[in-house]
């Protein structure tokens, strides 16, 4: 997180922003899979730190998408109408820049310093803020309590089989999301788990890289209709631009469907399950 702050004040490298928004996204999920193990108030400020974090990079990164995806399709056009897609990329430029001038404000605040250093407390020091094992016969070691924690992850994801293949894309989104959660958990503790979940890993990043296209086609047109005082050209060229990413949207709905099948079958299921055999 600290690595990529730099470059997201900056703006110089739109992976930055990317990146340190993965690494606070990482975080918040290991929070969220471990919360009966750390008192509440030892972790609150340190939460919401992460996520008021996570709000300001996400603002810029979708609009970093949004403009490169512009950009290349920009360049499948004659020149006249390049031009006039240039007119508004620059205006997206423009929105873009008003943000990273409120993420700088946030990274520069009493507020943001706080959760620092309580971060940096919490990582150094050793023991703070764990709830203490009151019986040994309690389940507190990672072979006892990785299996379940696992296992919720992955019912989770599957859940959304009562409403696939007729969801929606918010309900689309929010799959990714339980996905992204089943990613990480398992790739936290994948040094204690089987080799098996290497390749179980590899399947659920590939649906996880689907819906996140389906996602970003969202978000694109929900900036794109934020333009207005449009010229005829350039309304013109929107309209192509949102009925091209649409029907790519279409086509990704039915692969994704297909890779569910995949995800769903005993083959890749499997994969999962020996993983956590070694837990013994």
């Amino acid at each position: 997180m600290r690595q990529h702050e730099a470059g997201s004040r900056s703006g110089e490298d739109i992976e930055s922003v990317h990146q340190m928004r993965v690494a606070i996204r990482r975080m918040r999920s290991l929070f969220r899979l471990i919360p009966g193990y750390y008192q509440a108030g030892a972790v609150a400020e340190i939460k919401t730190g992460l996520r008021d974090s996570a709000r300001a990079l996400g603002r810029i990164r979708d609009l970093d998408v949004l403009i490169l995806d512009m950009e290349e399709y920009s360049n499948s056009l004659p020149p006249a109408q390049q031009a006039y897609l240039q007119l508004l990329i620059n205006r997206l430029d423009r929105r873009r820049a008003k943000r990273r001038k409120r993420l700088i404000a946030h990274f520069n605040s009493k507020r943001y310093a706080r959760f620092q250093r309580r971060l940096t407390a919490f990582g150094e020091t050793k023991g703070d803020g764990v709830r203490r094992v009151r019986q040994l016969s309690a389940p507190h070691q990672a072979r006892h309590v990785l299996p379940p924690l696992l296992h919720q992850r992955m019912a989770q994801v599957k859940a959304y089989d009562v409403l696939l293949p007729s969801s929606d894309i918010h309900d689309l989104h929010a799959l990714r999301v339980e996905f992204k959660q089943l990613r990480y958990a398992v790739e936290f503790f994948q040094p204690l788990l089987g080799a098996s979940a290497g390749r179980f890993l590899a399947s659920v990043k590939i649906l996880q890289d689907c819906l996140g296209r389906i996602q970003d086609i969202s978000v694109f047109a929900q900036e794109v209709g934020a333009l207005k005082k449009l010229s005829p050209e350039q309304n013109a060229l929107l309209d192509r631009y949102r009925a091209q990413r649409l029907a790519e949207q279409n086509t990704l709905r039915e692969q994704f469907a297909q890779l569910w099948t995949r995800f769903n079958s005993r083959a890749t299921q499997r994969l999962f399950s020996d993983s956590l055999l070694v837990l013994r």
